[in-house]
């Protein structure tokens, strides 16, 4: 395992740890996902902070407010590490009060894409994004209504942050699925499938070699006698993508990473399967090929948010959080790159 994986590793138990110390009536999961936010910064966790904010939540929100039901200890993480945190709240607050206006019932999908969108600096934008958002929705119900819900919502919000126009994405996500689906056959959920397709819009460049470079981690991993889930973990893949090595080195990798985490508590076989903890091997090994840049400091929060709201599929947050992470800065540094080729 290279040093700085290791290192990593290291920070992500010690964090877990910590927190978990201090808010051990909170679920592990969410525990785990308060980890990886600071971990993510190359941070320690820092519980005393975190009992501040608390305060600073209190202060500025209603009682029976979704910023303080499932994602609480998400966003604690997320103004603990901000400069300001009751600016950093404030403007959180306005931007969810108008995701959920209009609508007949909140939930913390909305307000887990309220932080997404001031993470990345974009409260400004907040009413063309959220129209953005709406967009993509309808046109997403057209094409797999089945397969859009709720829990699409952080995720379609993390689209909408990007410079493609709303029928570009979903054609994007359609092309992906459909090749993956019934191209390659993936062994993976219909959900899953969808899911990925997502992820892989975020990001710019051809949607087949996108594909085809999950399809072979994927396949790696299996002959590896170290098969990914065809669930929310299958997404996860995503994440490393656009990390510059070669697929062997990358599996290599994650499997170390999974050893190193297996003897730890909170990712003891009695506690997390494998699965599971490969899933979390991706996200740290992708962070230490650099996959979260500015952009993704505040950003490990997103997608698959489905996490807060059911036990079963409570690592989507996190999931989504590093993918955006390693997806989102990608799609910038390609746009970078483009412009500045010679013509």
């Amino acid at each position: 395992m290279n040093n700085a994986l290791d290192q990593k590793c290291d920070l992500l138990i010690r964090n877990c740890s910590e927190i978990h110390r201090k808010y051990f009536l909170n679920d592990k999961l969410l525990a785990l996902m308060a980890g990886l936010i600071f971990t993510s910064e190359d941070k320690e966790a820092d519980t005393q902070r975190l009992k501040e904010c608390k305060k600073i939540l209190e202060k500025n929100t209603g009682l029976l407010s979704n910023l303080r039901a499932n994602p609480e200890l998400v966003i604690l993480s997320k103004m603990a590490l901000s400069d300001d945190p009751e600016k950093y709240i404030k403007n959180v607050s306005e931007v969810y009060k108008k995701i959920h206006k209009g609508t007949k019932l909140e939930n913390s999908y909305m307000a887990l894409s309220a932080v997404l969108i001031c993470d990345l600096g974009r409260q400004d934008e907040a009413d063309d994004l959220i129209a953005k958002a709406d967009q993509i929705r309808t046109l997403m119900d057209k094409a797999h209504p089945v397969l859009t819900s709720t829990e699409d919502t952080s995720f379609i919000m993390f689209l909408a942050l990007t410079d493609k126009s709303a029928d570009t994405i979903v054609k994007d996500i359609e092309e992906a699925y459909d090749y993956l689906k019934n191209t390659c056959k993936v062994k993976a959920s219909s959900d899953a499938v969808q899911g990925i397709s997502e992820v892989l819009a975020i990001s710019y460049g051809d949607t087949k070699d996108k594909c085809d470079k999950v399809v072979r981690l994927f396949n790696t991993f299996t002959d590896r006698k170290a098969k990914f889930g065809n669930g929310s973990d299958f997404i996860v893949l995503g994440s490393l993508i656009n990390v510059n090595t070669d697929t062997d080195t990358l599996v290599n990798e994650v499997l170390e990473a999974e050893v190193r985490l297996k003897d730890l508590k909170g990712f003891k076989d009695d506690e997390m399967d494998r699965q599971r903890r490969m899933m979390y091997a991706s996200m740290l090994v992708a962070e230490t090929y650099g996959m979260q840049s500015a952009v993704i400091g505040n950003s490990i929060i997103s997608n698959a948010l489905t996490t807060v709201i059911s036990k079963q599929i409570a690592s989507a947050i996190s999931i989504a959080v590093n993918i955006a992470s390693s997806a989102i800065p990608a799609a910038c540094k390609k746009d970078e790159e483009d412009e500045n080729k010679p013509s």
